[in-house]
């Protein structure tokens, strides 16, 4: 978000010095399309950045809203961070309708999985400048195959999956195992726990 706010990918670009039309963060609104572990987390990461968050979940849980009024989220929205679990339901959830829904100076951020996306649409989307950018941790297809049309354009800033490296994965994932078998062994629920239904 801090990267299409600042317009980094166009200054990274750049040959020469130049000053494209960057603005704050602080003051914009954040919709984050899936409030789980992900979605949680950056919620507590924008608190101090004086953004305005609008939280989606499947049902609308928490002080969230429910995931049936994603219309009316994103022509509002500066950013849009998709950070659902990839399911059925949640495929292409952001496809054509959404993209040309969301305002022309916004961000699609995808740091769930790249299913959730209909890429084609974003290519569309991202060529005729209907969003002002994407940041793309996760593709689909992935990995992104060289010569794919999102390499070359120049409003897609594309990770390959990195957003949580793996050094950070393993030392978060231990305190995890840690903590569930405490719990195990203290016959107490454990963390994380799978709905097999609802596929997450």
């Amino acid at each position: 978000m801090l990267a299409g706010a600042r317009r980094l990918p166009d200054c990274a670009r750049a040959d020469t010095w130049t000053k494209p039309p960057a603005r704050p963060l602080d003051g914009s609104t954040v919709a984050i399309v899936g409030a789980g572990g992900i979605g949680r987390a950056l919620i507590a990461l924008l608190e101090p950045l004086d953004v305005e968050v609008v939280a989606l979940t499947r049902r609308g849980r928490d002080g969230t809203l429910p995931a049936a009024r994603l219309p009316e989220v994103l022509p509002v929205a500066h950013h849009v961070v998709i950070a659902a679990p990839a399911t059925a339901d949640t495929r292409h959830i952001i496809g054509a309708a959404e993209l040309d829904a969301m305002r022309d100076d916004a961000w699609l951020v995808n740091v769930a999985r790249g299913a959730l996306v209909d890429t084609d649409a974003l290519v569309a989307a991202l060529a005729s400048g209907s969003i002002a950018g994407a940041a793309l941790d996760v593709t689909e297809p992935e990995p992104l195959p060289d010569g794919h049309p999102l390499w070359s354009e120049p409003r897609a800033l594309i990770t390959p999956h990195i957003a949580n490296p793996d050094a950070t994965l393993r030392r978060y994932l231990a305190r995890h195992v840690q903590e569930n078998v405490a719990r195990f062994a203290n016959g107490e629920p454990l963390l994380s726990q799978i709905n097999l239904e609802a596929g997450y």
